[in-house]
């Protein structure tokens, strides 16, 4: 483990220690423990704050964010997420990069569901699609002119010939999620925070790219997917209080200026619209936060009215096998044959294990690789082979023998690390930990789905310590993302 205590002259740290004992490369520190020009304005907040004001801040924050939860009338438990603190902060040539090579994936995709659903589709083999638990061939596909809305990319950094001082990263694609893609609500609640309580003097003086006004930027862009546009009714479908994100249900409702609602609240009335009953109004747009198969199972008749074209259901059913993760490998050709153009952001190396040939370079590394569910999500019916014991392993490999199409295969991937802050008396600790981003694109038009513009900003999660698993759900946290102009 390599420990060192900073030393900058223009802030004169002396309580602030990095603990590195992953491989990874660390984003705010360099290879001999020095951080990162970019870095400096942050740390030197740091350390004039001092452990016990920043334990002061901690709590701040922490009211803060209740007080909103209770302000929308939830009570009960605490839904404002695991969060760390110090920012993410990204120059802006990498976002560029990033920014581009997104927006060519979503355009792709886009297209690729469009012959979809025409049956003009000839870059995923058929036997890929009607093997997807995430599509059914029995229901009618109707997408609409810009099928994906929205599209939450999970990325990682990692070292590249470029990367020096101020970043150059290369980046690799995990996976996208087109189906419920969370973040926004999240990215806005943490921008708060970072900027008002914890580093007030280092937002000012660094020219982070604002997030206000991308709340009402989504609402507005959801609502192009009605022929009303600002005028059509948006709702929020939400499981309901048990939810983890249900604070964020709130949160959107409020700032989309839409209605939040349970399955229970609605009803497809007797000419085959859909009615929210405690206002009497009719919806024109689901934004739906709850499971599929609930949603439809809940409310009888939704599925006739959005094939219908009397509601449009945003993730509509079929559009989530862009989150199958055996359809993942052939974006980039999609982006080649439909766009003419060559993938600037790449994707981590798969093996699909519906392949005899791939299936049996698989299952003899099994224990070596990253082995996942291809319409699995959350971090679960994921197995990292390294961080597994050999029962688990063996437990897994049963699994995946019974049901081999379902599974994909990836190398474990030593992307970039960021830190998570502890205290040890009147030191900070600042232990490295594997971070990826959540970036989120929108497709705006009404009509033209190649309009794609991205949210300059990122929901960073960080693993728990020594691990890959960046999921909330997996024991990882949020952390806030400063994306620079300049």
């Amino acid at each position: 483990m390599y420990r060192a205590y900073l030393h900058l002259p223009q802030y004169n740290l002396h309580f602030v220690r990095f603990e590195r004992a992953l491989p990874g490369t660390n984003e705010v520190f360099l290879p001999d423990g020095s951080p990162r020009p970019v870095y400096e304005s942050v740390l030197g907040e740091l350390e004039r704050a001092g452990v016990a004001r920043w334990q002061e801040k901690l709590r701040r924050a922490h009211e803060l964010l209740l007080e909103e939860q209770h302000a929308f009338g939830i009570l009960e438990g605490d839904k404002t997420h695991p969060t760390e603190w110090i920012p993410r902060i990204v120059p802006r040539s990498d976002w560029e990069r990033l920014e581009r090579g997104l927006i060519q994936r979503h355009a792709a995709i886009n297209e690729f569901l469009r012959r979809l659903e025409a049956g003009k589709e000839e870059i995923v083999p058929q036997e890929v699609v009607e093997s997807s638990i995430l599509y059914d061939a029995s229901t009618k596909n109707r997408f609409g002119p810009v099928p994906v809305r929205q599209i939450a990319f999970d990325v990682v950094a990692v070292e590249s010939e470029r990367a020096g001082e101020t970043g150059g990263f290369d980046y690799v694609v995990i996976e996208e999620n087109a189906k419920m893609p969370v973040g926004l609500a999240a990215m806005t609640r943490r921008r708060r925070m970072t900027s008002e309580v914890f580093f007030p003097d280092s937002y000012k003086k660094l020219p982070v790219r604002p997030l206000d006004g991308w709340l009402q930027r989504l609402g507005d862009t959801l609502r192009a997917a009605s022929p009303k546009g600002s005028e059509a009714t948006l709702a929020v479908v939400s499981s309901g209080p048990d939810d983890q994100f249900y604070l964020d249900h709130h949160i959107y409702a409020e700032e989309m200026d839409a209605i939040l609602a349970e399955t229970k609240d609605l009803e497809v009335d007797g000419e085959g619209y859909l009615v929210h009953q405690g206002s009497g109004r009719r919806i024109d747009v689901i934004y739906e936060r709850v499971d599929e198969d609930k949603l439809y199972a809940e409310v009888p008749g939704l599925l006739e009215c959005h094939v219908e074209g009397k509601v449009h259901v945003l993730f509509a059913p079929n559009t989530e096998i862009i989150d199958d993760k055996g359809v993942y490998p052939f974006i980039p050709e999609m982006v080649r044959v439909y766009l003419g153009e060559e993938p600037l952001i790449q994707n981590a190396e798969t093996w699909s294990l519906a392949i005899e040939e791939d299936r049996k370079y698989v299952m003899g590394r099994f224990g070596e690789l990253v082995v996942k569910s291809r319409g699995g999500y959350g971090g679960k019916e994921v197995m990292i082979g390294p961080e597994e014991t050999r029962e688990s392993i063996e437990r897994f490999r049963k699994k995946v023998e019974e049901n081999p199409i379902e599974y994909i295969a990836q190398e474990v991937i030593d992307f970039s690390t960021h830190v998570v802050c502890e205290t040890e008396g009147n030191d900070f600790v600042l232990r490295d930990s594997y971070a990826d981003y959540r970036m989120l694109s929108l497709a705006p038009d009404p009509l033209d789905p190649g309009i794609i513009e991205m949210v300059p900003g990122s929901l960073t999660r960080v693993a728990a310590p020594g691990s890959h698993l960046v999921n909330i759900s997996s024991g990882g946290r949020m952390k806030d993302t400063w994306v620079l102009s300049r």
